[in-house]
C-alpha cells in the first residue's frame, strides 16, 4: 500500500513537472515574463514584457520549489492531548515493555499554557507554513480532546508513507534556568527502525539548526535514544522538536507570543527544506525583540513538569515526552 501511494505521488510530480516546462516554453516563446510579488511567501503573478524573454530567477526558483514538494508528505504529531490515557501499549512493534498509551504533557510555570495547545498552536502554523511551499500535509490531531497513542501517531505516519514524521512538543526541567530547543531521534542501532537513523538524524539536525536559527534560541543539540514509543513504532524517517523548556520564565513567556509561534514554524519548515535538498527561503523574518510582559509567576513543582522521567542528559532532568 505504501509503496503505491508513493508511485502515485512520484507520477503526479512528473506530470506536474512536465507541464511547468510546456507552460515555461510557452511563457519563452510568447515574450512572457513570470515575475514574484514582493511578498516573502513567493506569490507568482505574470505580466507581459516587450524585452525579457527569460523567466526570472527568483520565479524559477518559486516554481522548482514547489514542484520538489509536490511529491512530498510531511505527517505533523502535535504531542500530547487535552487528558492523558494511563493504559498501556507497548514502546515498540513485538516489545514486551509497555508505557503509558500518551500523556497530557506539561504546563507553562509562568504563563500557565498547557504544552498540548502549545503543541497544536504551532502545528498548525507549521501546517499552513508547509502546504503554502507546495507539501501534502497529514496532522495526527487538529483538536486537543482526542485519545491518540504514540504507536497509533506513527501508524498514521506509516500508513500514509510520510516522507517524514515531525513530533511537535516543549520540554520541562527541574533546573528553572534550562533553556533551547532540542531534537530527538533513534540510534543507528535501534532493532526496530535503526535502518532509518541516517535519515531521522538528518531530518533532526535540520530542523534544528534552521529552528535555532529563526528564533535565537539556543541549541541543545540531537538526543539519540531508543526509549521513545513515538519514534519506535515509526517506519518512516522521525523526529521530535523540543521547541523549548516551559519551566524557563522567558521561553515560557517566549512560546506564548503570537510572533515566536511563527517563528518557531517557519524554522522547522525551513528545516524540512533543507533536509529535502531545498533551497531554503533568505526572506525568514528575524525574531523582534519580546517585550515586557506581566506574567504572573506560578509555583514549579511535580504537577506542571513533565514526570516519570529519570534519564539524565547533560545534568538536565528531561520529560517523557512520547
Amino acid at each position: 500500500m505504501r509503496r503505491r501511494l508513493r508511485i502515485c505521488r512520484i507520477f503526479i510530480a512528473w506530470s506536474v513537472l512536465a507541464a511547468t516546462i510546456i507552460l515555461a516554453a510557452i511563457f519563452l516563446s510568447g515574450n512572457i515574463a513570470v515575475v514574484t510579488s514582493g511578498s516573502s511567501s513567493g506569490n507568482i503573478s505574470a505580466g507581459c514584457r516587450d524585452s525579457d524573454n527569460v523567466l526570472t530567477g527568483m520565479a524559477g526558483r518559486f516554481i522548482l520549489k514547489a514542484l520538489a514538494a509536490e511529491a512530498r508528505t510531511v505527517v505533523i504529531d502535535p504531542g500530547h492531548q487535552l487528558r492523558g490515557d494511563s493504559s498501556k501499549e507497548s514502546v515498540a512493534p513485538g516489545s514486551s515493555e509497555t508505557k503509558a498509551r500518551v500523556t497530557g504533557g506539561t504546563t507553562g510555570v509562568y504563563t500557565g499554557v498547557p504544552e498540548y495547545q502549545l503543541n497544536l498552536d504551532v502545528s498548525l502554523l507549521l501546517q499552513a507554513e508547509l502546504q503554502s511551499r507546495g507539501y501534502n500535509v497529514i496532522m495526527c490531531r487538529t483538536s486537543n480532546d482526542v485519545n491518540i497513542s504514540n504507536s497509533e501517531r506513527a501508524m498514521i505516519a506509516n500508513n500514509a508513507a510520510a516522507d517524514a514524521f515531525v513530533r511537535i512538543h516543549a520540554n520541562g526541567s527541574e533546573d528553572p534556568g534550562v533553556n533551547g530547543i532540542m531534537t530527538i531521534c533513534q540510534t543507528a542501532s535501534n532493532p526496530y527502525n535503526g535502518a532509518l537513523f541516517d535519515r531521522s538524524y538528518s531530518l533532526s539536525s535540520m530542523i534544528l539548526e534552521h529552528a535555532a536559527a529563526a528564533t535565537g534560541a539556543a541549541k541543545q543539540g540531537v538526543w539519540q535514544t531508543d526509549t521513545m514509543s513515538g519514534i519506535n513504532w515509526a517506519q518512516v524517517p522521525v523526529t521530535i522538536v523540543e521547541m523549548g523548556y516551559m519551566s524557563n520564565k522567558d521561553e515560557d513567556i517566549r512560546m506564548s507570543d503570537p510572533a515566536y509561534r511563527q517563528l518557531m514554524a517557519w524554522g522547522i519548515a525551513n528545516g524540512i527544506d533543507a533536509y529535502f535538498g531545498t533551497e531554503v527561503s533568505s526572506a525568514s523574518p528575524v525574531p523582534a525583540p519580546m517585550p515586557e510582559q506581566n506574567v504572573p509567576v506560578r509555583a514549579s513543582g511535580d504537577g506542571f513538569l513533565k514526570k516519570k522521567a529519570n534519564i539524565r542528559l547533560k545534568r538536565d532532568v528531561l520529560a517523557e515526552i512520547a
